[in-house]
């Protein structure tokens, strides 16, 4: 980014944050340089909808919505951005004050000039104007020629804390976009299984109430087809849904007599299980699908847009590439067979986030009765 647009990007934050009731710092500048960037649209449309409700920003909101869209990292790590965001911005107004205070003396040298100028004064030098040609007291007037001097070497001081300014300003934006890709990588960090690589129960819990919220699009579908229902004549009961409807479907996986494992080979040969098991489902995961482990050896899959048929022929595909592997030891060259258990279900849009983890729950808890190293659909 150009020093003259973080320049710009400045000035443009810097009403925005002081019509809001929150205070003028490093939380707030982040929060309101990321809106007139543009850069940020979630941020962005969350601030609008805000405004629109509230007329203005609290402190309350200000730093939720950082944490929600910009900074959602561990405390440790916010507060350590925040600090550093605190010196940059503190040196930003360093270098701004030192400019206005020189700014202020180069005005007044302007006024008095413009004086001596109006006046045709320019032999006997810049007097009081509140009682020109009278005698005082004390050093003579400044000659017009000082004066001019003066200000010359004036403007050249502003010159050069202008361009001081600037570079702070671009050095400034320098380090913010260092502070943010910190962010965006503690963030990330923040979101991934340190043992496996996967997501954690964290993402992946993000990612499901994602789904489970309903989109416009998708209300106003729901809407229509209430209307269109209640004006339909009552002929029998209401159909099934469809075989074929496409929609997100939630798999619940366990690794089946896991803690027999970690009791017979110990828990380094466990987490090798683990990592084997977890590489083997990211090979068979579809794309923009969530896969993470959300338990010591349990592992959840989001897929979006399957049909029945689908999401159970992918849910066996799983259970048998795991079943059909062999994980060997050096000792032991004949291996152990590992096998999961898998539930299935359907993503019901609106639904309750416990309610759909209760239904492949049950489903998974079937699949662990019925003699494990198989696939239960709660539908």
């Amino acid at each position: 980014m150009s020093i003259e647009r973080s320049t710009e990007l400045l000035r443009q934050a810097l009403p925005w944050m002081s019509r809001q009731q929150a205070g003028l710092h490093p939380v707030s500048y982040a929060v309101w340089f990321d809106y007139v960037a543009q850069t940020n649209p979630p941020l962005r449309a969350a601030i609008d909808e805000h405004l629109a409700r509230e007329g203005s920003l609290d402190e309350f909101a200000t730093h939720a919505l950082f944490k929600r869209h910009v900074a959602d990292v561990d405390p440790e790590t916010a507060q350590r951005v925040v600090d550093q965001m605190q010196r940059v911005l503190g040196g930003i107004g360093e270098s701004a004050g030192a400019a206005g205070a020189h700014a202020a003396r180069y005005s007044a040298s302007l006024a008095q000039l413009a004086g001596a100028l109006v006046r045709g004064d320019t032999v006997r030098g810049i007097e009081d104007d509140a009682t020109p040609g009278v005698a005082r007291n004390g050093p003579a007037p400044r000659k017009l020629a000082d004066v001019v001097a003066e200000v010359i070497a004036d403007t050249g001081t502003m010159r050069s804390q202008i361009g001081a300014l600037q570079q702070r300003l671009a050095d400034s934006r320098r380090e913010i976009d260092r502070l943010r890709e910190e962010v965006r990588r503690a963030r990330e960090e923040s979101l991934r299984d340190s043992l496996t690589g996967l997501s954690n129960r964290r993402a992946f819990d993000q990612a499901l109430a994602a789904c489970l919220t309903p989109t416009p699009a998708a209300t106003a579908r729901a809407a229509q087809a209430a209307i269109d229902a209640a004006k339909a004549p009552v002929v029998g009961p209401l159909p099934a849904i469809a075989p074929g409807t496409r929609g997100a479907w939630l798999m619940l996986a366990d690794i089946d007599r896991f803690t027999r494992i970690n009791d017979a080979y110990g828990r380094d040969f466990g987490d090798e299980v683990l990592k084997a098991v977890a590489d083997a489902l990211r090979s068979l995961a579809p794309a923009r699908a969530t896969l993470a482990r959300v338990d010591g050896e349990a592992f959840g899959l989001l897929v979006p847009d399957l049909d029945a048929a689908a999401a159970l022929l992918l849910a066996d595909r799983v259970r048998a590439q795991i079943g059909s592997a062999r994980i060997r030891r050096p000792e032991q060259p004949d291996g152990e067979r590992v096998t999961l258990s898998v539930g299935v279900a359907r993503v019901r849009e609106g639904e309750a986030q416990q309610v759909l983890l209760d239904r492949v729950g049950a489903a998974l808890r079937q699949a662990k009765d019925d003699g494990r190293d198989r696939v239960v659909s709660a539908g």
